[in-house]
């Protein structure tokens, strides 16, 4: 039914448009869901090994820092880049400002997870060093950044696969070479370093490998990988759309 003469719209009255609001919810809700990730992966550090009569490998204390920038690689490679992509996009905004908008988010993050560091690497007995932080950062931000502009640009169909992707870039390689491990006792360890979560892990602990070459080809590999198989599912929308 068409609108009566006169009536403010709900832009020109002052109220958030649907767009609007979920944008902002969205927003609000990052980082808390960013703080709640991080605290789930410490708890069983620090609540259920010192209660336990048998600490299994995974829930040593110093094995604190390693579970905290795995789960913060995970979050930042499989879950941030589409976090925009699952909510109303706010109308006239432009690639420019989603990137903008994405170096923002990424500092406050960043700045967000700090006593989370604070705490596991105490808890791990660990010292802080700046530059092994450094160099996993990099190579986490870089990756998302990638998903995060390629879901920017694709369709919603399209980013469905970018979600795929990304979660098996950060779990394929750990299960085929604990599969190879357990099925013909073969160790794989240049395999499981294409995994961001691992290559992280080691970048946190040594900061960057002394083959640095070879880290930046699997980085690239994954990443052209990921930008082939999602050219390749925007092809295939656009068919199915023009037929």
């Amino acid at each position: 039914m068409a609108p009566r003469p006169g009536a403010a719209s709900p832009s020109s009255s002052g109220r958030e448009t649907p767009e609007k609001s979920a944008g902002g919810s969205s927003r609000f809700l990052l980082p808390l869901a960013w703080c709640v990730w991080l605290l789930v992966w410490l708890v069983p550090v620090l609540v259920i090994a010192p209660h336990a009569q048998t600490v299994r490998p995974w829930l040593e204390a110093d094995t604190a820092p390693a579970a905290l920038v795995a789960a913060a690689t995970f979050f930042l490679v499989a879950i941030w880049p589409f976090w925009p992509a699952l909510v109303i996009r706010e109308p006239g905004r432009d690639a420019a400002h989603w990137i903008g908008a994405s170096v923002l988010e990424l500092a406050v993050l960043l700045a967000l997870a700090a006593p989370f560091v604070v705490v596991a690497w105490s808890v791990g007995g660990r010292t802080l060093e700046a530059k092994p932080l450094v160099a996993a950062a990099m190579t986490t931000t870089l990756l998302a950044m990638i998903f995060r502009t390629l879901a920017i640009r694709s369709g919603a169909a399209a980013v469905r696969w970018l979600i795929l992707v990304a979660t098996l870039l950060c779990a394929g390689p750990l299960i085929v070479v604990y599969a190879v491990g357990e099925t013909i006792g073969a160790d794989l360890p240049r395999a499981a370093a294409a995994s961001p979560l691992v290559m992280a892990v080691w970048q946190m602990e040594h900061g960057w490998p002394p083959d640095l070459w070879l880290t930046v080809l699997e980085v690239t590999a994954w990443c052209a990988l990921a930008l082939a198989l999602a050219v390749a599912a925007l092809r295939a929308l656009w068919r199915r759309q023009r037929d």
